[in-house]
């Protein structure tokens, strides 16, 4: 990843100034500016290239990307800071953004001093007004984002070691259900066994931090096991090159399920992985997938 800081961020609008007037190859722009700000003009042609400000166009010349050309219209310095910050995080998506959620501050104890003076020097370190809200709230946004693609790429894994694991077992490929249509409260539709075709509903989880970790169960995905004759909870445990699965029935999983009471409905419940710690077992497949 590459340093960010309020002196490399000088640097990197002075070139897009100078990019944005000037018709300049790499070449020249490395040799008629050698230092841009404070440093020197490669560190600011790396950086500018790594955020998606600068490119090299058909002819060979550095122009300025949609990107570029959004940071560079920021009325004042602070501005420009300010949707720096917000690219970095697009770009790089660093692991401290995942603490926004939590606050400010919170954000600040992880960052490191390059960062934490970004923000002191674009006003977003302390203050309430709207723009400062504005920006702690559009991070908060975009760690949810990153938290939700983490999780969505990892109950993929999850879900492909079923289909690979029920192929296997029933000599038919199961349908992948939640690839179309993620609302029917199942994520995968196999067979009961290659004798009984009726169909079996599965409902995958997926760890990636062992029988320490938790998932959530919704109430429509139990609501769903509940009225089909055959369903399954395939928990997939894949800390290790050795992926290990439980599955789990209906019954089973009732004990840990919430009742509605009065007026109030249960909507997700979080489950511990290790209530079910008696129940998993390696699984030797030679097309599981290689994600750890």
């Amino acid at each position: 990843m590459i340093q960010f800081s309020p002196g490399i961020l000088q640097g990197c609008f002075e070139l897009l100034e100078i990019t944005s007037r000037n018709a300049l190859s790499f070449s020249q722009i490395l040799s008629s500016f050698p230092r841009l700000g404070c440093i020197p003009g490669t560190n600011a042609l790396e950086t500018a290239q790594y955020m998606k400000w600068l490119r090299t166009n058909s002819d060979g010349l550095m122009t300025l990307t949609p990107t570029g050309v959004h940071l560079l219209s920021q009325s004042n310095y602070k501005m420009r800071l300010k949707q720096a910050l917000l690219d970095f995080i697009d770009v790089a998506k660093p692991s401290w953004v995942q603490n926004a959620t939590f606050g400010r501050k919170k954000v600040i104890s992880f960052v490191g001093n390059y960062i934490e003076q970004t923000l002191i020097e674009a006003g977003l370190a302390n203050g309430s007004d709207d723009e400062v809200v504005l920006f702690w709230d559009t991070l908060a946004a975009m760690a949810r984002g990153q938290k939700t693609d983490r999780l969505m790429e990892i109950g993929r894994i999850g879900e492909r070691l079923t289909i690979n694991h029920e192929e296997m077992r029933t000599g038919l490929k199961p349908k992948w259900v939640s690839i179309d249509n993620n609302s029917d409260g199942y994520d995968v539709l196999s067979v009961v066994d290659n004798q009984n075709k009726s169909f079996l509903s599965i409902e995958v989880k997926t760890s990636t931090i062992g029988l320490s970790g938790a998932f959530h169960l919704t109430s429509n995905e139990w609501s769903r096991s509940k009225v089909v004759d055959n369903h399954l909870f395939h928990l997939w445990d894949i800390s290790n090159k050795n992926q290990s699965l439980a599955k789990i029935t209906c019954e089973q999983m009732e004990r840990h399920i919430p009742m509605d009471q009065g007026s109030g409905n249960w909507e997700s419940v979080e489950i511990p992985f290790a209530v079910f710690k008696e129940h998993f077992e390696n699984i030797i497949n030679p097309r599981t997938h290689n994600h750890t």
